[in-house]
This record gives structure tokens, sequence and C-alpha cells, in this order.
């Protein structure tokens, strides 16, 4: 009987230890309303670079516009849950005037 405990109390252990380390390799699901703005974020971004390299805009604007994505994605990565249909569209609406200013 005590053979057959330990045997019984090792599988349960081994079967635990396998039920934990799966959990900690899974991904987390991620809003897709936040990937998208994240996402423009990043690429806006990037744009901005461009165009104060080229010289399509100053350093000035350059920076205003760089804080103002990052304020972006700060309240999206800071946001709790999901993002609803509101709030994506207000968040797409800021980067849509972003956007406006780096190709104006």
């Amino acid at each position: 009987m005590n053979l057959k405990h330990t045997v019984l109390v090792l599988i349960l252990g081994a079967a635990s230890l396998g039920a934990m380390s799966a959990t900690a390799n899974a991904q987390p699901v991620r809003d897709p309303a936040k990937q998208e703005v994240l996402a423009r974020v990043h690429h806006q971004s990037h744009d901005v670079r461009v165009a104060e390299r080229t010289g399509k805009i100053s350093p000035r604007k350059a920076h205003r516009l760089l804080a103002a994505d990052h304020r972006i994605a700060r309240h999206v990565r800071m946001h709790r849950g999901h993002l609803t249909r509101v709030e994506a569209r207000r968040l797409n609406h800021q980067e849509n005037r972003i956007h406006r200013h780096i190709h104006s």
C-alpha cells in the first residue's frame, strides 16, 4: 500500500508540473483592436522619423508627433481588458490626425 501511495503521488506531481509548464509558456490572448492600434503607432513613428531625416518636417514637429504617438501607445498598453469600439475609433481618429500632420 505504501508503494502504491508513493507512485500515485509521483504521477500526480509530474502531471501538475507538466500542466504548470504548459500554462507558463502559453501566450496571453491579445485584443485585435489593441494590436491594430499598436501596429499603426509603430508604423507612423517610423514614418515620422523618415520624414524628419529627409527634411520634410522639422525636428521640433517630429518630436511633437512622436510624443503624441507614445501617449497613444501608453494608453493602449495600460488599458486593462479589451478596447471597445468607441475607444478604438477615438484612438484611430487621433492616429489619423497625426498622419495628416506627417504628410502636410
